[in-house]
């Protein structure tokens, strides 16, 4: 399994934010997009995941083309984790169904195990007006986590995390995509965070 980028490139509001790209990401890596604020690192997770379409270029993810010149997989098709930047909950329903809103049949089992490492148990029926920001970051990533993703993309996943909670998630993902054989993408502003999370590859956008 891996993620291939192709001759990627994306232009916003007549800009050309995105020129040129290409990346490689294999199954068990991390990769890290680098760049100053507003380069467009958020962008190109938005059009990995579908909810932005490129100008050009190919993206294949397990060998299955998800947006090429004739192709166009929509997000809800493509299988994959995103912990967005702004946490993306539902407010209408507790951190529980939050959690299991796209939970795969095969990770069941790893609710328990997921809840646990990253700390949730004793706030699963809040609803996130009633969460911390990490408190929010968290659910985000165990929604993403337990949907049995084929790609992981979290955008500033640690940002609001103390730094014991940052160790167990980053634990955690380790974990995961390990578990699972998949890449995973990551952007943060503080490559400090990244404790214990081995960067396979950086990406610069600037």
């Amino acid at each position: 399994m891996s993620l291939v980028v192709k001759n990627l490139a994306f232009s916003f509001n007549n800009n050309l934010l995105i020129k040129d790209l290409n990346l490689e990401i294999k199954k068990n890596e991390v990769g890290l997009i680098a760049g100053d604020s507003g380069i467009g690192k958020s962008t190109l997770l938005n059009i990995i995941s579908g909810l932005m379409k490129p100008d050009i270029g190919s993206i294949v993810c397990n060998e299955i083309a998800l947006n090429d010149k004739n192709i166009f997989v929509a997000p809800e098709k493509r299988n994959i984790g995103y912990v967005f930047q702004d946490f993306a909950l539902f407010p209408h329903i507790n951190s529980e169904r939050n959690i299991k809103y796209a939970i795969s049949k095969d990770f069941n089992d790893l609710y328990d195990e997921v809840v646990s490492a990253l700390g949730l148990h004793n706030h699963i029926n809040k609803m996130p007006h009633e969460l911390s920001g990490g408190q929010k970051q968290r659910v985000a990533l165990a929604r993403a986590i337990l949907m049995k993703p084929s790609l992981l993309l979290l955008d500033e996943p640690f940002s609001n995390l103390d730094s014991k909670n940052i160790i167990s998630s980053q634990k955690l993902i380790i974990e995961i995509i390990q578990k699972l054989n998949i890449p995973c993408v990551l952007v943060t502003h503080d490559i400090n965070q990244l404790e214990i999370l081995k960067i396979s590859k950086t990406i610069n956008l600037n």
